[in-house]
């Protein structure tokens, strides 16, 4: 050993001395994060007077002295929540999140998740034509009795949409509030915007304070997205509504005798879960009748998801929730808000179409659309030089995406660009080649968008096109060094065949949670539709868009989802008893899976026909769907009951057992034996499971003697027995069971998709029916 042994003493000291400094000096913690913390209301000690007192006391127990001076305890809690879910959401350091989780009283902790919005004729278009002897919409007033709520951007209050004449006075079962803030009175509700509120919270929390001068930190709404949405579920009718010429006529909601009331979740930056959990929370206790969500985050597992948590409570208070299935088609697996107690929302065509014209220098005149209106128009008689930036026809590449600052002056002024579309808005495209000196623009499509077709209020004259145009139409650019061509607009086009056409962009199935569970539950009209707009921006929401217009188009499932959402408000007028599972039911046993051809409904990112994956149970028909005849219903119970088929422990299951004791009766063999109004049979690996059963019963909402007999599909895979073959029914709401054998013959690659039919001399109650053989791992 070498060195004296005074000099191995300094060293044990210094290294000792070391050591002690590093543990007594503070360590900082990790930054502060908004949590949703889950609570058992009942487990409050007695020595708490409220619940907002238990609360604090444990934020201040499992915060560290170092991080007290980081906030008070009170200012970390953010939201307590009381009527669909019950907890708080809190500020708190990853070290403090997993103390708390460990306390008594404490069921979860979710982090904020944040969520994005998934952004006429549609009335006349779905058969709700107020001309009809049958007055759907309002033949008493019972449907102003029903109140919307509307989780999104705000409301513009000064639309005609939400004009309230003629309207009754608000219900007397309403909670709600009409608060105030820059740019909204209590004057801007009345008795069709019966309230409006705004949750920034936890917003605030994870991006910093808003800045009131470019936001409005009220009801108000300046993105347009969410006065577009309220307007689709209940606006009151405004005849001669168009944008910029196209689409004239007269727009009204679904329900246009319904309440609206507003909850602006969303901001510049996103919606936030705290914030989205806190108007689900409010809504409820409020009083709405019918929520509508056109917002998703991705999918977590049911316990996780915290809006599946407070939706379920919205449920268990008779609520009918509608979600946005998601804007992630045409790929796979791509849906958002796939719990079984919300109605998922796709998107489809109507048939109406905003027509143009590309005419290239050889005379050959391509088809696309455009919903430009401006002073700058091309001469049909003249042709314009034609450019593509882009190395090759067949992929984009950074040069041909017309992204800022990626265009030469010197190579596009004075001509019409061909941009691919990606990356940046469609719209935006337009702006970047009108800044490069460009007289006009063609959109073409990439893969991902097929051959669907999506119209644009451009800032100069521009026409989209499909893929296989715009190969077309660049190859000929690319080749040609003279190619020239020019763009022509035709207004608005009605009766387009075929339609409805699943929208490329709809989110697909299948629901990776639980196959069992067939998702999307249905397909609403999402593209191209009009509805009220804010008055703060222009119609292609840009900075530079200097254009105020009353009425905009969009397009995405955020458009769709209203749609549902407003005619499950006119269901739950006509039958206010109905359970939202008797509504969704009615909703899904009555839509239909052909077009305006008679042929089965077209998937547009393929020209191929689609299946329940793509459309759910099919289209909506509200005209049927107000009369189905047999409903498939679902308590609050037997969604427990699911939920206790899907492995989760019993922490897992008490976030949704909350104060009604709900324990596991096992009355469920398995997810599939959920009262579904759609079957998925589920084959596992093994070859050992040759037969499935799943087991259904229906409800009469219709004559009260009535015989139905079975009408089922034939599989290549399977033999289908349904027992019994035929219900009799002698008595209004009488309830008959049956059970349907999926016995394996041929074990299939792929899924295969049919129906089962219950029908009458009245009535076709069809239910979708998917068949998975999953492969040995």
């Amino acid at each position: 050993m070498s060195g004296t042994p005074l000099q191995w003493l300094l060293l044990f000291l210094s290294t000792l001395l070391t050591i002690n400094l590093a543990l007594c000096l503070p360590q900082n913690p990790s930054p502060r994060k908004t949590y949703i913390v889950q609570m058992d209301k009942s487990q409050m000690p007695e020595t708490f007077t409220e619940h907002f007192q238990w609360y604090s006391s444990m934020i201040k127990s499992v915060v560290t002295e170092p991080e007290k001076q980081d906030a008070e305890d009170d200012e970390r809690i953010i939201y307590t929540y009381q009527t669909a879910f019950h907890g708080l959401a809190a500020q708190l350091s990853e070290e403090a999140a997993a103390r708390l989780e460990k306390l008594d009283g404490v069921m979860a902790i979710f982090p904020e998740t944040k969520y994005e919005l998934h952004t006429t004729r549609s009335p006349l278009f779905l058969g709700l034509e107020p001309q009809k002897i049958t007055n759907i919409w309002s033949d008493s007033n019972a449907d102003h009795d029903v109140i919307v709520g509307v989780l999104d951007t705000g409301i513009w209050p000064e639309s005609q949409s939400f004009n309230d004449s003629g309207m009754t006075p608000v219900p007397a079962h309403w909670k709600g509030a009409c608060e105030t803030g820059r740019a909204f009175t209590k004057s801007n509700c009345n008795k069709k915007v019966v309230g409006a509120r705004v949750f920034y919270r936890g917003y605030e929390a994870s991006t910093g304070k808003i800045n009131e001068k470019d936001e409005y930190k009220s009801p108000r709404d300046q993105d347009g997205h969410g006065t577009h949405t309220a307007a689709t579920v209940a606006g009151s009718p405004v005849r001669g509504a168009n944008l910029l010429g196209y689409a004239y006529g007269t727009a009204r909601g679904m329900a246009p005798g319904a309440r609206i009331a507003a909850y602006k979740v969303c901001w510049t930056g996103g919606c936030f879960s705290s914030d989205i959990l806190s108007a689900v929370d409010q809504a409820v206790a409020d009083g709405v009748n019918v929520l509508s969500i056109s917002l998703g985050g991705g999918v977590s597992p049911y316990y996780r998801d915290s809006l599946s948590i407070a939706s379920f409570g919205a449920m268990e208070r008779g609520v009918f929730v509608s979600g946005s299935a998601g804007n992630g088609g045409p790929d796979p697996i791509s849906l958002t808000n796939v719990s079984p107690w919300i109605t998922t929302v796709g998107a489809s065509t109507m048939d109406r179409e905003f027509p143009s014209s590309v005419k290239l220098g050889t005379g050959k005149i391509i088809s696309g659309v455009s919903l430009y209106k401006g002073r700058r128009n091309l001469s049909k008689e003249k042709q314009y030089p034609l450019v593509y930036t882009g190395s090759n026809s067949s992929s984009p590449d950074p040069s041909s995406l017309c992204l800022e600052g990626t265009l030469d002056h010197r190579k596009v002024a004075g001509k019409i660009v061909i941009c691919d579309r990606g990356i940046n808005p469609r719209v935006q495209k337009g702006q970047v080649v009108k800044d490069a000196g460009g007289i006009g623009m063609i959109l073409s499509n990439t893969e991902a968008n097929g051959e669907e077709l999506v119209a644009d209020a451009h800032l100069l004259p521009a026409v989209g096109v499909g893929e296989r145009a715009g190969k077309m139409i660049k190859q000929y650019a690319l080749t040609n060094p003279k190619a020239t061509a020019t763009l022509g607009f035709m207004g608005t086009k009605l009766g387009i065949r075929p339609s409805p056409v699943v929208a490329a962009f709809s989110s697909r199935g299948p629901n990776f949670l639980t196959l069992e569970i067939l998702k999307p539950d249905m397909v609403a009209p999402g593209v191209n539709i009009l509805a009220a707009w804010t008055g703060e921006v222009g119609p292609s929401s840009l900075q530079m868009d200097h254009r105020r217009v009353k009425f905009n188009i969009l397009s995405g499932t955020s458009m769709s989802c209203p749609h549902v959402s407003g005619v499950a408000a006119l269901l739950k007028a006509r039958h206010p008893e109905w359970s939202p599972a008797a509504i969704k039911s009615a909703l899904m046993t009555t839509a239909y899976v052909h077009d305006n051809m008679y042929k089965s409904l077209v998937d547009a990112a393929t020209d191929a026909p689609s299946n329940p994956y793509d459309h759910g149970a099919g289209h909506i028909h509200p005209a049927k769907a107000l009369d189905p005849g047999l409903v498939y219903d679902i308590g609050a119970q037997e969604y427990f009951e699911f939920l206790c088929t899907q492995g989760l422990t019993s922490g897992q299951l008490d976030v949704f057992a909350k104060f009604s004791n709900r324990k596991c009766q096992k009355t469920l063999a398995n997810p599939g034996d959920l009262n579904y109004p759609a079957l998925s049979a589920v084959f596992p690996e093994t070859n050992n499971v040759t037969a499935l059963t799943l087991h259904r019963t229906v409800t009469n909402v219709g004559p009260p003697v009535s015989t139905y007999h079975v009408i089922v599909s034939q599989f290549k895979g399977v033999f289908i027995k349904v027992e019994p073959a035929v219900l009799k029914f002698n008595s209004k709401d009488q309830k008959l069971s049956y059970k349907v054998t999926f016995t394996s013959k041929s074990r299939q690659t792929t899924p295969e998709f049919g129906s089962l039919i219950w029908k009458d001399a009245l009535y076709r109650v069809r239910s979708p029916i998917a068949i998975t053989w999953l492969l040995p791992i």
